[in-house]
């Protein structure tokens, strides 16, 4: 029989509805995530709504189970959907109660505004500016249309010299190499800042922002090989690009899945306990909007539970570059900016929790720093299909 939860019989589901909320509330406040305070009610939903993903659902469990005197279960928390389910797993209630109503207002960018032209413009000088918009936009198109070409040829020469390639390090290398000639060969010029602080302590957490598609060539090109990837299983997928990951040896998971997420941590803390450096993409996914959105805290809490580094890396003008929801590239610097290694407190016994919430905003802060690009609070749009975590 279920054991009734004390909290049932001090005030009903009404009252436990208002205790989960506001103590979900809290949670999101410390996280940093406050434009998801707004959208706590029962039917909020746990990942698209309030971010939750499922070292959050962890902490969850853990202030609920610890303030209202439950008994939570892990899959309790893994299989709800909204904040009405965890109400109802709390209140042992028979059936969950339709409370997954979608209803989220999607907020659109703020749009800037062209200044109008002064009264005293003349025509000539509008069609110089429109003639010359043209000429970019002609020339964009060319360079987009070229640097496309050429990579689809570089990915199949590549992809065939891979095959004949030992899996590992000696085929890390040969796509490093491969990739620095692409670059090259379409005229984007590269440029790693902070290169000494790569392999500085030995098995690290390289954390970095997420701008493109082309973000995972960048690294790949300018970053040597001594990590992994940890990438979603979709990316693994891919013709040509799946095949390099493999080879490679990057990790992947499944996405949308909380089990695989834990999974996920819990290969990426053997991985630097043998001594294996990692590479995330910590905002797990990217748009065209400029701006660090909030990080998953899978890398920070591998960081806290292993003792090793976070090194923070900002990626800045690979959004120009390859823009979320364009096809062809267009001409730009990427720079590609390594810092000083960030370390968990030797002392934080008790307080985990607070010290990957540390990590996470220094490494928020310095990225956002070196990217040129706002700390965003509010969660991105929904995540794209090539995009690693």
């Amino acid at each position: 029989m279920e054991k009734k939860n004390p909290a049932c019989d001090q005030g009903g589901r009404a009252t436990i509805e208002a205790q989960v909320q506001e103590i979900t509330r809290d949670l999101l406040r410390e996280l940093g995530n406050t434009s998801a305070i707004d959208s706590v009610r029962a039917s909020a939903r746990l990942d698209e709504d309030l971010g939750l993903e499922s070292i959050e659902r962890a902490e969850l469990m853990a202030r609920l189970n610890r303030l209202l005197g439950t008994s939570l279960g892990e899959s309790a928390i893994a299989e709800a959907r909204t904040l009405n389910d965890i109400v109802t797993a709390i209140a042992g209630s028979s059936g969950t109660e339709a409370g997954s109503a979608e209803a989220v207002a999607a907020a659109e960018p703020l749009r800037g505004t062209e200044p109008s032209s002064a009264a005293t413009a003349s025509s000539a000088g509008r069609a110089a500016r429109s003639s010359t918009g043209l000429t970019r936009a002609a020339l964009d198109t060319v360079y987009g249309i070229y640097a496309a070409g050429v990579f689809i040829v570089w990915l199949v020469l590549a992809w065939l010299l891979l095959k004949l390639i030992p899996p590992g390090q000696p085929a890390a290398r040969m796509t490093s190499a491969a990739l620095r000639i692409y670059f090259r060969l379409v005229g984007c010029r590269l440029i790693l800042i902070g290169g000494e602080n790569i392999e500085a302590h030995g098995a690290s957490i390289y954390v970095s922002n997420h701008t493109s598609y082309a973000d995972v060539l960048v690294v790949m090109a300018l970053f040597g090989t001594n990590y992994h990837f940890v990438a979603k299983s979709e990316i693994n997928d891919m013709p040509f690009i799946g095949s390099f990951l493999r080879k490679i040896g990057h990790f992947s998971f499944e996405r949308g899945k909380i089990r695989a997420r834990s999974r996920q941590i819990e290969q990426m803390e053997e991985a630097l306990l043998r001594g294996k450096s990692i590479f995330v993409f910590a905002e797990g996914t990217f748009t065209a909007e400029a701006g660090v959105r909030p990080f998953h805290l899978g890398a920070f809490r591998a960081s806290v539970k292993t003792g090793k580094p976070i090194v923070p890396v900002a990626l800045r003008g690979a959004r120009e570059f390859l823009r979320d929801g364009t096809f062809l590239p267009k001409p730009r610097l990427i720079t590609l900016t390594v810092s000083p290694a960030l370390f968990p407190a030797a002392d934080s016994a008790g307080r985990e929790w607070a010290e990957v919430l540390r990590l996470r905003d220094e490494t928020r802060r310095i990225i956002s720093s070196h990217a040129g690009e706002p700390i965003l609070t509010a969660p991105g749009p929904r995540e794209s299909a090539g995009s690693t975590s």
